[in-house]
């Protein structure tokens, strides 16, 4: 009798129980495939079951994270969708905050690695991840730190109670994230080794939470004891790595198999079952996220029997939500505090961030950071919001890391038209008051050789400047050989020209993208050359020595995307140089006039250059090129000297061994367009076709002097199309071209690498 008493009792009671159950939602990391938890939730949302406490790990913590905080399903697919979310986990950086003024004179490195000289056995250090993070580091902070001020850094007290897990490699442990900086605690659980770079908290290294726990079901059952537990599983089906793809065989090497089990009487598993997609596959968003709704309204029934009659109410739902994201504060900040520094190298950095007034919005500290990530003297940047309680606003805490004082770079140009370059250099910096560095390199091959010894400081204050200097000798061995492919002409050179040259230039940032500069250049070129490529071994060669000093002033704008292979962005340059000249020519064997001659002159140039990319759609891009130039400055002793003192056009990679005396004047006019068809981020197609317009061409008469021809007579074209392969270990490219006027007008050219030259003294 009382047996049967119990029993109707516990009946009666069972809806009252079951009207009170909690349920704690558990998201799986999974890289691009977490994008379903968005669908799951959504589901979920729509259907009316509540979601009182929410633990992932990973893309599971992202997810989550942006959810306990008050975000909607929408605005989540919002931020995924944006080009902000690609640029973040590309590292990409848009147009308006890359900041030239910092940019360094482009080399052909394509691989640099720094020395740590502070212990008894030096140690390298070289990047810790592909892709770079202080992008995404920035936009974490952004998003979640206003939350965790709402919530007091009480991962409870957020919309929804949140929680996530990370790897300690420190101590070699599991951490649990349920208080503190929730941009920290998300940004360390998704840190997957080599893609992204880790943090440090409290001292400790922190990778991604998926490396001991993919899926922590067992924490949310620890630290919020749910009734119901919905797990989200979306971590299989990962593309299986080829013996190339070192970061796919890193994710499976470091990330250990974990439980996804969960009890079926208290809690339910959504298996996303995905086959074979790319970790990193985010432009496959809209299918994730129906993948992820579509499974959760497979089994909603199942949900709802496992909940019972709780329901949650959309109203209330949106009361709530909105309640808490009233309660988020603006990100504003008031002060800035450095971390990571010595005194005089905290005042370098304090003094080059510049506020317009004492409170600066989240768009103007963002632009002051990124002028700092594109110094060179420092290595890594992370920045938090603290959030100050009595007056309302953040205080920005950044930890900075100053680069190495030495840095080895190496670089490796070959082709098979038989130019082939190699490139050693090093640099030394020093961080304080101001910055200071020390360069130099060598450059040797078979058709030009390249010293270069140079120094610039860097003074931060309102208006920063630079003051540099550079030693340069540059030696360039022009060939008649032959361009084809897979062939070469090993006739010695019949243009050699030898120049040294010393620079001293000082800028100044103009807006974000620009610098104004000035400065002087002393140079002595020995110009060694015949006046017939038909010539012997008995033959002896012409030789000018042109002595030059010149002054100049430039504006010069930059946002290209590569030094050499650039799709996206524009350059500018306008400069205006003045000159003093003097010519000291010895005639050789092959001369028709055989007198010593000494020409003393003053030049003019002004010269107008513009480039770049239009987007047309995501996948191509207009390019276009602009060249006036105008140099006024009188006729050499013979033809050669005085177009070997001509300004050149050489638009591109595969001109840049070539002499190209048709492409010489003193003043002309190139146009060009240049349509580009990306196929991958690191694959794509170019064509270019040019036309070069010399207002009065340098000609020929029957002694070998140069006279000038009647204006506009003549014209010349361009044509080049390319398959440029531009990976992180140097660019490989296929060129086809052909040039109008050249001895030899086709060109094919298979070549990996950057071709790249010191600085002339009448360069900008």
């Amino acid at each position: 009798m009382l047996k049967n008493c119990f029993i109707l009792g516990v009946f009666a009671i069972m809806p009252f129980m079951l009207a009170g159950q909690t349920v704690g939602l558990v998201l799986s990391g999974g890289g691009s495939k977490g994008l379903a938890h968005i669908g799951v939730i959504k589901a979920l949302e729509e259907s009316g079951i509540p979601i009182d406490y929410i633990g992932g790990t990973s893309m599971g913590a992202i997810v989550g994270a942006c959810y306990a905080m008050g975000m909607t399903t929408d605005e989540i697919i919002e931020i995924v969708r944006s080009e902000d979310f690609n640029y973040w986990i590309s590292g990409t950086l848009e147009e308006e905050y890359k900041y030239y003024f910092k940019a360094e004179d482009p080399g052909p490195d394509i691989f640099n690695v720094g020395l740590d000289m502070k212990d008894t056995v030096p140690k390298t250090r070289i990047p810790l991840s592909v892709i770079p993070n202080y992008l995404m580091d920035f936009a974490f902070m952004e998003i979640y730190s206003r939350a965790s001020a709402a919530a007091a850094y009480d991962f409870d007290k957020l919309f929804i109670p949140f929680l996530c897990n990370g790897a300690d490699i420190s101590n070699s442990k599991e951490v649990l994230f349920r208080n503190g900086d929730l941009a920290q605690a998300v940004r360390a659980s998704m840190t997957v080794p080599l893609y992204f770079r880790p943090i440090v908290m409290d001292g400790n290294i922190m990778y991604d939470g998926g490396i001991y726990n993919n899926f922590p079901v067992q924490h949310v059952i620890d630290e919020f004891n749910p009734d119901v537990i919905i797990g989200s599983k979306a971590a299989q089906g990962n593309m299986p790595p080829d013996e190339f793809d070192i970061l796919a065989q890193i994710e499976n090497l470091v990330m250990k198999p974990s439980n996804y089990q969960i009890d079926s009487t208290r809690g339910i598993l959504l298996d996303m079952n995905f086959k074979k997609q790319s970790l990193l596959a985010f432009d496959k968003l809209d299918e994730f996220v129906e993948v992820g709704y579509n499974i959760t309204m497979e089994k909603i029934d199942s949900i709802r029997m496992l909940v019972g009659e709780r329901t949650e109410d959309t109203t209330d739902l949106r009361k709530r939500r909105e309640a808490f994201v009233n309660s988020i504060p603006e990100l504003r900040f008031n002060e800035v505090e450095i971390e990571g520094l010595n005194g005089s190298q905290r005042d370098y950095v304090e003094r080059s961030l510049f506020f317009s007034d004492s409170i600066s919005d989240v768009k103007e500290m963002k632009t002051e950071y990124l002028k700092l990530v594109h110094d060179k003297s420092l290595f890594y940047l992370y920045p938090r919001a603290v959030y100050k309680p009595e007056d309302s606003l953040f205080k920005m805490k950044l930890r900075v890391i100053p680069q190495t004082p030495l840095e080895g770079r190496f670089g490796l140009f070959f082709s098979t038209t038989g130019l082939a370059q190699t490139y050693l250099g090093f640099s030394y910096r020093q961080l304080s008051e101001v910055s200071t560095h020390l360069k130099g390199s060598i450059q040797f091959g078979r058709f030009y050789n390249g010293v270069n010894l140079g120094f610039r400081f860097d003074y931060p204050a309102r208006t920063p400047l630079f003051f540099k200097g550079n030693f340069n000798y540059n030696g360039f061995q022009y060939n008649s050989y032959n361009t084809n492919f897979f062939f070469e002409d090993l006739q010695p050179s019949y243009i050699t020209e030898d120049e040294i040259n010393f620079r001293f230039d000082v800028g100044m940032p103009h807006r974000i993208n620009g610098v104004l500069k000035a400065g002087v250049g002393i140079g002595r070129n020995k110009e060694i050359y015949y006046m017939t490529k038909n010539f012997s071994s008995i033959d002896t060669s012409e030789v000018s020595n042109v002595n030059k000093i010149s002054l100049y002033v430039a504006s010069e704008r930059n946002t290209l995307n590569n030094k050499q292979f650039a799709t996206e962005g524009m350059q500018r340059i306008h400069s205006l140089r003045v000159g003093y000249g003097a010519e000291y020519y010895y005639p050789g064997s092959t001369a028709r006039v055989e007198n010593n001659e000494r020409n003393n002159y003053y030049w003019l140039s002004a010269r107008f250059e513009n480039h770049g990319y239009i987007r047309m759609k995501s996948s191509f891009s207009l390019g276009y090129y602009a060249r006036a130039q105008a140099t006024f400055k009188p006729l050499l002793s013979n033809y050669y000297s005085t177009v070997i003192e001509a300004p050149v056009f050489q638009p591109n990679m595969i001109t840049k061994g070539l002499f190209m005396e048709h492409y010489r004047a003193h003043q002309f006019i190139a146009l060009g367009l240049m349509p580009v068809y990306s196929i991958t981020k690191q694959v794509h197609v170019k064509f270019e076709v040019y036309t070069y317009f010399p207002v009065q061409e340098i000609l020929r008469d029957l002694n070998d002097e140069a006279y000038l021809g009647n204006y506009f007579k003549s014209m010349n074209t361009m044509f080049h199309s390319s398959i440029n392969f531009v990976t992180v270990a140097g660019p490989v490219s296929f060129h086809l071209g052909y040039i109008t006027r050249e001895e030899n007008p086709w060109v094919f050219q298979l070549s990996f690498g950057y071709l790249l030259f010191n600085k002339k003294s009448s360069d900008e």
